[in-house]
């Protein structure tokens, strides 16, 4: 059974500004021992002695068509809810995007699994440079990556299947498996990655991961040797790791592996592999199995939440005879809901929100709730009676100004491990 987040704490009513969460952030996750721009201009990985580098008259308010099931996951797979390389003939590129290639999602029915899954993944960087890769979390929007390719954790960015980019925040991260979970700032992204209950070192299994190959993400096949104890961050042992036998570039770390159905069954990640004589431990690209993610995921604090998005205003219920929702009492100055031209007042005057993007809303508590299923940047369709006309208005939910920053996380211990293509290190 695939663990659930640690759940949010309940949100402000509409009648004050919502503080935000804070964010786990770090300014100092790893210092390594060459600097990470080195390590990404041609390094390699090395595993088992193998080198891997991959206004009128009332009438009846607006009603929304209700939105299309989410398809289930496949059979053998469940949710997860936790969450280049030299180019290849057998790479599977998708349809081009805006920096960043993405199965059309009017087609992604008929789609092969990988290009469903495509969607899915996203590009860590910074300041325009790729440092990692990621999977975004089944119906959450965080996003799992690895920990060791984020330098110092500040001032990054995802790109999404459609080519726009948001900063995101660390929020949990595991030196010892070299994991890490990201809080994007802005919008939710709907398409997520689901983890697949099979066992991924198997003869019949198709297994592939992600890379940059010519510019673009694509799918690629990746071998799995086996299952084999390395080392990790903190001199800790990595028990049924997952041995690779494919090329792996380092900014391709943190990519999700996934199996023929589509599913998750492994990240990538870095770890050390012990010498069998003694010698010097050698940086090497793995798997981290499922079983370990699900973990990370249950540590995740609950801060670890993006910001709570605001509308602007403080109402109270109303039901008149043709309707029933919230009627605007107070409407906050420099608020989304004040930019929509929202108007406050008595029953004569006072705007009435009915509805928030299709959702009913007759009291405070359900436009709170209403207003915190989306994320900040969102553009939210409200539904209002006013002065006996219904209409639609389009809200650009923000973040509560006043809101307090997000509180750093402990400063990590330094590396213990060298940079990707670094010095090996005795043990």
């Amino acid at each position: 059974m695939v663990p659930s987040f640690a759940p949010r704490a309940a949100s402000p009513s509409p009648s004050s500004p919502a503080p935000a969460r804070p964010n786990g952030h770090t300014s100092t996750v790893k210092s390594w021992r060459r600097p990470l721009a080195a390590v990404l201009a041609g390094a390699t990985l090395i595993v088992a002695g193998v080198a891997f580098a991959q206004p009128g008259p009332a009438k009846a308010p607006p009603t929304k068509k209700p939105a299309p099931e989410a398809p289930e996951a496949p059979k053998g797979r469940a949710p997860l809810v936790l969450p280049g390389a030299e180019a290849r003939e057998d790479a599977k590129p998708a349809p081009a995007g805006a920096g960043h290639p993405a199965a059309d999602p009017k087609n992604a029915k008929d789609a092969a699994p990988e290009e469903r899954a495509l969607r899915g993944v996203v590009a860590i960087e910074r300041g325009g440079q790729a440092l990692a890769l990621g999977g975004v979390l089944s119906g959450d929007g965080r996003i799992l990556t690895a920990l060791s390719p984020l330098g110092h954790g500040n001032d990054l960015e995802a790109r999404f299947a459609d080519g726009t980019t948001a900063k995101v925040k660390l929020g949990h991260h595991d030196r010892t498996w070299d994991l890490a979970l990201l809080v994007p700032q802005s919008g939710k992204w709907r398409d997520g990655l689901t983890a697949s209950s099979k066992e991924p070192v198997r003869q019949d299994a198709t297994i592939r991961s992600f890379s940059h190959v010519k510019g673009k993400l694509a799918s690629v096949p990746l071998l799995l040797r086996s299952h084999k104890a390395l080392v990790g961050g903190d001199d800790r042992s990595l028990d049924n790791a997952i041995e690779l036998g494919s090329r792996v570039s380092p900014a391709d770390l943190g990519s999700p592996i996934i199996d023929e159905e589509g599913g998750v069954v492994a990240v990538l990640a870095r770890g050390c592999a012990p010498s069998e004589k003694g010698g010097p431990c050698t940086p090497v690209a793995f798997g981290v199995p499922i079983a370990p993610v699900k973990v990370f995921l249950r540590s995740v604090p609950p801060s670890a939440t993006a910001p709570s998005a605001w509308l602007g205003i403080q109402g109270v219920a109303e039901s008149t005879a043709v309707a029933k929702g919230v009627r605007v009492l107070v409407v906050h100055s420099d608020s989304p809901a004040e930019e929509a031209h929202l108007k406050a007042g008595d029953r004569s005057l006072g705007d009435v929100v009915l509805a928030v993007d299709g959702t009913p809303v007759t009291t405070p508590e359900d436009l709170s709730d209403a207003v915190r299923t989306h994320a900040v940047g969102e553009k939210v369709p409200l539904t209002v009676l006013g002065q006996g006309r219904y209409r639609q208005v389009v809200v650009t939910l923000r973040q509560a100004p006043g809101a307090r920053p997000s509180s750093p996380a402990p400063a990590a211990h330094p590396a213990e491990l060298p940079p990707l293509g670094g010095t090996p290190t005795k043990r």
